[in-house]
Formats: C-alpha cells, sequence, structure tokens
C-alpha cells in the first residue's frame, strides 16, 4: 500500500444507507439526511507503523475540514488504532469504544433531552478512546482506558495539550472534551460548542 495520504469525500451509496438505515441512522426528528452526511476514507497510521485506510462519516459541512485535520494527523505520523464506521459495531459506544476506534456519525439524543449529540448531527470525532477515556464518576469508558489515566505519562496516541492532535483540531477551531471538568472526554472533539446545536 502507498505511503502518501490517501483522502475522499463520497456521498452514501445505497448499500451504505441500507447498512446505516435503523442501525445509526434513525427515522426520528433531529436526524440529518442521508443527502447531508458524507463518507470519508482517510489514510492513517496505526501503532505499528504501518499506513492503512479507515472510515468516518460526518456531516457535509466538515468533511472537507476532517480531510484536512487528517492529513496533517498523518505528516506528523500520530498513530491511530482503528476506523471504521460505527454500524460496524452495531452502532454500540462501548464496543466501538472498546474496539480503540475511531468514529464519528452516530445518531442520539442527548440523555433526557429531545436534542441530538453532536456525534449525531455528524458534528464530532472520536480518536483513540483506550488512550483517551472518558472519565465519569467511579467510571472510566472504555475499561482499558485506566492505563492511560496518568495524562503525564505520555505514550503513542494520546491527547495532550502541547500535542499535535490538539494543536490541530483547535486551529479549526473545534472544541475538545478532555477539557470538560465534570467529566473530562479524552477522545471527544466537536467543531461545536458544547451545548449547542446546527
Amino acid at each position: 500500500m502507498s505511503t502518501a495520504f490517501h483522502s475522499a469525500i463520497r456521498t452514501l451509496s445505497s448499500e451504505r444507507r441500507q447498512a446505516m438505515h435503523g442501525v445509526c441512522w434513525k427515522e426520528e426528528p433531529g436526524c440529518p439526511a442521508f443527502e447531508s452526511l458524507r463518507l470519508i476514507e482517510l489514510g492513517f497510521w496505526d501503532f505499528e507503523g504501518a499506513c492503512q485506510r479507515g472510515e468516518l462519516v460526518v456531516n457535509e459541512r466538515i468533511a472537507e475540514e476532517t480531510v484536512a485535520i487528517f492529513e496533517l494527523l498523518f505528516a506528523a505520523r500520530f498513530p491511530l488504532q482503528n476506523m471504521q464506521p460505527i454500524e460496524a459495531f452495531g452502532a454500540d459506544d462501548e464496543r466501538s469504544m472498546a474496539a480503540n476506534n475511531c468514529s464519528a456519525f452516530n445518531f442520539r439524543l442527548i440523555a433526557g433531552t429531545n436534542r441530538p449529540s453532536h456525534h449525531g448531527m455528524g458534528m464530532a470525532i472520536d480518536l483513540n478512546p483506550v488512550q483517551n477515556p472518558w472519565l465519569r464518576p467511579g467510571l472510566v469508558q472504555p475499561s482499558a482506558g485506566q492505563a492511560f489515566l496518568d495524562r503525564s505519562d505520555v505514550r503513542p496516541g494520546m491527547i495532550v495539550e502541547g500535542g499535535v492532535v490538539l494543536d490541530t483540531f483547535r486551529r479549526f477551531g473545534w472544541e475538545w472534551g478532555g477539557l470538560w471538568p465534570d467529566a473530562p472526554d479524552y477522545h471527544h472533539f466537536s467543531k461545536l460548542q458544547r451545548g449547542a446545536s446546527l
């Protein structure tokens, strides 16, 4: 496989729509139309230093920007474990996180509201959840993220202040969940501010 960065932005094929329908895409108010989503093919470096290709589904509004961000991460050789659309995991975020999967669109509502989450709008991306877990009172997700709770012990795949991932996303105006004081979500980036809608 070529070691040059690969990317492509595509509309969702009928086969892809069928795979998503009723899984990560729902016939519910607030779920973006298939026509407003894009499948992005991206090159990335894995933890063994091999060049891989993955896929993300995002809102069309951030498709080109997402490619630009991942091209910079590729140039910096930042390692990623896995990159499959969430329907490969039955739209189960816990399964996706446990597989250390980078993911984006997955329609769901914010708990206790009728508003879609930023992932539900296709406006958020998660990277390397194992190395960058989500911390809530008494809970670390995924559980393998326990090994990465010491954020001062920087290891490959971790997202930290002063690192290339955070610097790159900030350059494009994205918000990082790692700064949330109540429940730091180190793998989460959103193009929207917390609590904002399209």
